[in-house]
């Protein structure tokens, strides 16, 4: 059998009390593309719902990796340890769906008794198998082609923990042409915040914006990443100002309000 293994394609969204997003990808629409769970008696348990609005049946298998975010992104792992995928079991691992319908796929998540209290993270992968029987050669009967299409993410907390939010510092990278904001999380629950933001300088603002969500992960950094300067605005070297707030959705949705400076150099304006 020849397979050939397409590049992951991850979208997220957050998943809270009252609100599930569905994402489209193509003809392929997942609900929820994050879930995170508090587990009760080491346990968890959830449902992702796969629709096909295409004319045509899609047939899925479903995998799943430990991963994680660095400071720049999204991290898949070979081993982690915070990894769900030894306790997590569902059903079922391969579907099909016909033209207009949705499947369901339903997870369990069961955690020892011994295991160590903190959180649990998972990426479940949902891959398309193209059949390609009908393509000429002496094995195209055994040919199968797999593009990962969508990639959801779920946590499992062990234990009452929430997101801890602090900003470290603003710098500009000018070979991006982007304001970096270093956040990090001392808390152990993973958590999404967006950001609004005000450059000043001279005690003057110069421009303002937003950020959508950005995922931080337990105990660890990101860098939510501005891209400046916009079209029409330019950027002088000098001192600035970054000012702002963080609105994080957690159990309780918390605002973190920010003020750092940074400088832009005349080499990084060239770059």
């Amino acid at each position: 059998m020849k397979r050939k293994i397409a590049k992951i394609l991850p979208l997220f969204c957050w998943f809270t009390l009252g609100f599930t997003p569905i994402v489209a990808y193509g003809q392929l629409s997942v609900s929820p593309l994050t879930i995170q769970r508090q587990a009760e008696s080491g346990q968890a348990r959830g449902v992702i719902t796969i629709s096909n609005n295409s004319n045509k049946p899609y047939r899925a298998r479903v995998s799943l990796s430990p991963f994680t975010y660095n400071r720049g992104g999204l991290q898949i792992l070979k081993n982690s340890p915070n990894d769900l995928t030894p306790y997590l079991t569902f059903s079922p691992r391969e579907l099909v769906i016909t033209p207009g319908q949705q499947r369901s796929i339903r997870f369990n998540a069961r955690l020892l008794p011994s295991s160590p209290r903190g959180e649990y993270r998972a990426m479940f992968s949902v891959e398309e198998l193209e059949d390609n029987s009908s393509n000429s050669g002496a094995n195209a009967g055994n040919q199968i082609s797999i593009a990962v299409n969508i990639a959801v993410t779920i946590y499992v907390i062990n234990g009452d923990f929430v997101p801890k939010l602090g900003v470290e510092k603003a710098f500009y990278d000018g070979n991006k042409k982007q304001i970096i904001l270093l956040v990090n999380n001392t808390g152990e629950a993973t958590t999404r915040a967006k950001t609004e933001w005000n450059l000043s300088q001279d005690g003057k603002i110069v421009n303002s914006g937003k950020v959508e969500e950005t995922t931080i992960i337990a105990k660890g950094e990101r860098y939510i990443q501005i891209s400046y300067p916009p079209q029409g605005k330019t950027l002088t070297p000098g001192n600035y100002q970054l000012s702002g707030k963080l609105y994080c959705n957690a159990k309780k949705a918390e605002t973190l309000p920010f003020n750092v400076n940074f400088t832009v150099s005349p080499t990084d304006i060239k770059k």
